[in-house]
């Protein structure tokens, strides 16, 4: 008999919206569409424009008008800080094979030695993007980054906020301290995925401003929050609450607000978004329908990796509103 070939695998989906709890944007009921204006922060930078976590990609997100940006932050064996994310995970990071074409991790490096590698355009953690871009890219200090952004104005007159994600161990002090010299507590908040980083950044300095808020601002980053989450933000005394979009629900997002916390809703790398779209039925590859979904939330903040699609769909809504 002739062989019968399997079916490929079906893969259920279902709706963000619902998944959300909240209203999908072609819905047409105009009371339950969020009209805030979220702050548009680049996921490391402008990851389909330049290369991730660099000095161009960051310039670039400024460029396009975006409030800040999103980035990881190593410690190198020589005691300086980079920026760079790697292979391996969230939770086991700074690999050199996905990026590199090298065996390693960015730990291991100096300063001087991470300088030296290069971005692998044959790998797949950049086939996202003109992948020509890379042969002039490097990898940054912490502190040319910050340099880059300091005192800088966004188009609306606020400050470029950074979001510094403490990706490696030992990077607390250091990063805190450089902050400061810098003099950019103001445009700098620190975040983890390890809330033990983000409660040592508080230990550090716990000083509060004379209306109460926190001098050094910190967010604890969440994949699939627990019950209890806010519970565990308030004991580590966090600025904000960051939340993977698909589980940034109104339910929770009103529970960070009632607690008296920021939100944020981090969208995954390109390779994982591109994986997540297949799970949705209603919404396309961050584009506005995704976007503004999440938005419906009542989320405050958004690092995503088109930050032109969302200063779009802003401009757009800014635009609906004013007639």
């Amino acid at each position: 008999d002739a062989t019968i070939a399997k079916p490929p695998p079906f893969h259920k989906q279902t709706s963000l919206a619902e998944t959300l709890n909240v209203a999908h944007p072609e819905d047409g009921n105009a009371d339950e569409q969020a009209d805030h204006r979220p702050i548009v922060l680049g996921h490391r930078g402008t990851i389909y424009k330049e290369p991730e976590n660099t000095v161009q990609g960051f310039a670039k997100a400024a460029d396009l008008g975006c409030d800040g940006f999103e980035l990881d932050v190593f410690l190198l064996k020589c005691g300086t800080l980079v920026c760079f994310h790697g292979g391996g995970g969230d939770m086991d990071p700074g690999d050199l094979w996905d990026y590199c074409g090298v065996k390693g991790n960015i730990m291991d490096y100096t300063a001087e030695e991470a300088r030296k590698l290069s971005l692998d355009h044959e790998r797949k953690a950049f086939e996202h993007f003109p992948r020509a871009q890379l042969k002039h890219a490097t990898i940054p200090t912490l502190e040319e980054v910050l340099e880059l952004v300091k005192d800088e104005s966004t188009n609306a007159g606020t400050a470029i906020v950074v979001k510094i994600e403490l990706k490696g161990p030992g990077t607390p002090d250091p990063a805190v301290e450089m902050v400061e010299r810098l003099g950019m507590e103001d445009q700098c908040y620190f975040s983890s995925f390890y809330h033990d980083r983000i409660a040592r950044v508080r230990e550090l300095r716990p000083q509060l401003h004379p209306d109460g808020t926190h001098v050094f601002k910190t967010g604890a980053l969440f994949r699939v929050p627990p019950e209890n989450f806010v519970e565990i933000c308030k004991d580590l005394d966090a600025t904000e609450v960051h939340l993977r979009y698909d589980t940034c629900s109104k339910e929770r997002v009103d529970a960070i607000h009632d607690a008296g916390m920021d939100s944020l809703a981090w969208f995954r790398g390109p390779g994982q978004m591109k994986k997540d779209t297949h799970k949705f039925s209603d919404v396309g590859n961050e584009d506005h329908i995704m976007y503004q979904t999440v938005l419906n939330s009542g989320v405050e903040s958004m690092v995503v990796n088109r930050p032109d699609v969302l200063l779009e769909l802003v401009d757009d809504s800014e635009r609906k509103a004013a007639t």
